[in-house]
């Protein structure tokens, strides 16, 4: 098997989602909701967001959801009677109090740093809006190391759809079996099967080996793992060996 190209969710598998979110779920909330505590209490139910605690349930669409998932969830709260303009405002809103508390995972520089070195390209493929992911990876510095960056919005899908697999594979002019799709979330993990993809789940972002594994062809606890799997993938197949 030979490995061209890395592809990466974002929330989960480069930065620390629950650090990250939870704060920023909670700032975006009581924008929305005001001095309206009933309001707040409902719109957080709505996306099993604990206010008491600052903490976001495993199934919450704040996890695998896009952000157009987690605005229809909200909507029928907003004060905004257009959908599309609420949206909007959700993106703004979840840019400006996520990059307040924006945490990348601490072996994130030097992972990609070796895949670097590996000369693999590779490329983002995430549920958050395209301007979202622009605003988060320019905060921390890395937008220059990815060849490939798309969002829910950037006309290729959501997942766990595969067109984002697909078109970063098209834009690369390779195919996509020579690809790795590597993610927090059944979402990611489904996607890059669908496209036939090389599936990597990580338990790093909360979800269970257990719920990874029908939808992975490898799980590692966290993408430091990778380099080592890319030099393994290129020189035996071990598809289904479960790291």
């Amino acid at each position: 098997m030979t490995i061209k190209a890395i592809l990466f969710d974002k929330d989960g598998t480069l930065i620390d989602f629950n650090a990250t979110f939870a704060p920023a779920t909670a700032l975006v909330l009581e924008e929305l909701a005001g001095s309206n505590d009933v309001l707040l209490a409902q719109m957080a139910q709505a996306v099993d967001f604990d206010p008491e605690t600052t903490t976001i349930a495993p199934g919450s669409v704040l996890v695998a959801g896009s952000l157009e998932n987690i605005a229809d969830a909200l909507f029928h709260f907003a004060r905004d009677h257009h959908s599309a303009a609420f949206q909007s405002r959700l993106d703004e809103l979840y840019v400006k109090h996520s990059l307040e508390s924006l945490m990348p995972f601490e072996f994130l520089s030097d992972t990609l740093d070796a895949l670097t070195d590996l000369g693999l390209p590779l490329g983002i493929a995430t549920n958050d809006s395209e301007n979202g992911a622009h605003s988060h990876l320019g905060k921390l510095g890395i937008t220059q190391r990815f060849d490939f960056i798309a969002g829910f919005d950037s006309g290729y899908g959501e997942k766990p759809g595969p067109g984002m697999i697909t078109a970063f594979a098209d834009h690369l002019g390779i195919a996509t079996s020579e690809l790795i799709m590597v993610g927090d979330s059944t979402h990611d993990c489904i996607a890059g099967r669908t496209a036939g993809a090389v599936a990597v789940g990580l338990t790093c972002g909360g979800a269970e080996e257990d719920t990874l594994k029908p939808h992975a062809d490898y799980i590692l606890p966290d993408i430091s793992h990778l380099p080592d799997l890319v030099s393994r993938l290129s020189g035996r197949d071990n598809r289904g060996d479960a790291e």
